[in-house]
């Protein structure tokens, strides 16, 4: 198979061979000689230089329907049962400016110190002014965070700025890696007045009504605009097993799981990081559902069988997906209602093999989510019921 960057299917091209693997060749597009209508003018212009974007130059509808067609074909080469009945597609809210945490790196050019990332060939650091894909509270402070950075405290490209948005755009939380204990330096010489705040501690999101604190360790949707879309569904297709005893297995922070305290009778929260378990925790009581949400951590392996019989599961993995312990306790003993929400499609695929064409589970429905436009990453609902 061959992957050319920068081409859309359909289209005709020129292109270079860059590497060649076992099963893969990879391939940059050096000239279209027959464009698809599809074809845009990327809106950044270090596109096909940096290595964050994949899929700018493809328009935004033709961009989700690559992505349900790369979800399907996963499915199919898995050798999962027939697709669902309803395949769901929900577009992006903001094509651009919609990532609320990103990570820059440190690239000492003659003279200052900048922030980028790197080079889509090999490990350069690519110095940027600002990133279309991010949040506008973090393209506003780059200069300044840049500025402070002195460039004789560290080797260049020794430092990375793990940054994450909070209290809607008012806040940036800020964390130097690996020197963390650096980031009250860093703020103090970035100044007090720059907009937005910074911070070295935790800052705030909202969902819905509900209020959440998060620190750099904390994982969270990137994609702050596509959360409703992508936990909406979650609790939607949950349907009556929801008001009953849900388990949230890899609960996080809790986001999720206190949504779904407000209508269950009783949820059991799944977190192996004992911060985020905490948070969890806490976000709980903050919230107000902490009668209906216990926080169990510890690995999923484990908690799961010790949360005891359940009504539904909801399980959102890492990118690896499911373990196989994991898989053996759903197929044997798992509720009547599952939904899994997953950003690898492979992964997905290979574990609805197992649970709907070796296991005890049928596929109802799929929802494709795009979370990340502009590039080849997607976030995927499935509902699965037991036969």
């Amino acid at each position: 198979m061959v992957f050319v960057f920068g081409a859309i299917p359909g289209e005709r091209v020129a292109a270079v061979v860059r590497t060649v693997r076992r099963r893969h060749v990879f391939a940059d597009t050096e000239e279209i000689l027959r464009p698809s209508d599809d074809r845009v003018e990327p809106p950044c212009p270090l596109f096909g230089r940096c290595g964050g974007c994949h899929w700018q130059h493809v328009a935004a509808p033709r961009q989700l329907a690559l992505k349900v067609a790369v979800v399907l074909d996963a499915l199919r080469r898995a050798g999962c049962p027939a697709e669902p009945e309803t395949v769901d597609q929900v577009a992006a809210v903001e094509p651009l400016g919609y990532r609320w945490r990103g990570e820059f790196h440190r690239i000492a050019t003659p003279g200052a110190v900048r922030l980028g990332f790197t080079e889509r060939h090999g490990y350069r650091r690519l110095p940027i002014e600002a990133c279309p894909l991010h949040h506008p509270a973090i393209n506003r402070a780059l200069p300044q965070l840049a500025a402070a950075l002195d460039p004789g405290r560290q080797p260049a490209g020794d430092a990375t700025l793990h940054l994450t948005v909070g209290e809607a755009g008012a806040e940036l939380l800020v964390e130097p890696r690996p020197d963390r204990a650096g980031a009250a330096t860093l703020i103090a010489r970035a100044g007090p007045e720059l907009d937005p705040r910074l911070s070295d501690a935790t800052t705030g999101l909202r969902y819905r009504q509900m209020a959440f604190r998060v620190t750099p360790a904390s994982f969270i949707q990137v994609n702050q605009g596509m959360v409703e879309a992508l936990y909406e569904t979650v609790a939607a297709w949950l349907g009556p097993a929801g008001a009953g005893h849900v388990v949230d297995a890899y609960a996080g922070i809790g986001v999720l799981s206190c949504r779904l305290a407000e209508r269950a009778r009783r949820v059991t929260a799944i977190e192996l990081n004992p911060q985020a378990a905490a948070l969890c925790r806490l976000h709980a009581e903050l919230n107000g559902v902490q009668d209906r949400l216990a926080v169990r951590r510890g690995p999923v392996e484990v908690e799961l069988a010790a949360a005891g019989p359940a009504d539904a599961v909801v399980v959102d993995p890492p990118r690896a997906g499911l373990t196989a312990p994991v898989l053996g306790q759903l197929g044997l003993g798992g509720p009547p209602v599952l939904v899994y929400v997953s950003c690898e499609p492979a992964a997905l695929a290979r574990d609805l093999h197992i649970l709907c064409t070796l296991g005890p589970y049928r596929l109802d429905r799929l929802r494709i989510v795009d979370c990340f436009p502009q590039t080849y990453h997607v976030e995927t609902v499935a509902r699965l019921s037991r036969r």
